[in-house]
């Protein structure tokens, strides 16, 4: 239990302490009127470069494969639908 005792009067303790006061209004002003504004390179452009022409080709390969895809199986509905006639 002693501990226990220990913890709760560090409890106390800190509960009874007063926060620093700190005035920041004039740094947030500062920094809101964009008076210190510097201008800081963007590393990351030429990745978003890269993933709008990587979006563009997918897309562009996704539209051909739906083509693709729409001509490969047209010839094999028109078979099996032959057969079902003639089957019939």
């Amino acid at each position: 239990m002693n501990s226990k005792s220990k913890f709760e009067g560090l409890i106390a303790c800190a509960r009874s302490e007063r926060a620093p006061k700190v005035d920041v209004a004039g740094r947030v002003l500062a920094v809101l009127s964009g008076d210190d504004v510097e201008y800081q390179p963007s590393y990351d452009r030429p990745l978003m470069w890269l993933a709008g022409l990587s979006s563009a080709v997918a897309a562009s390969v996704s539209i051909a494969a739906v083509f693709v895809y729409q001509a490969w199986t047209d010839p094999l509905f028109e078979l099996s639908r032959a057969i079902s006639l003639a089957v019939k």
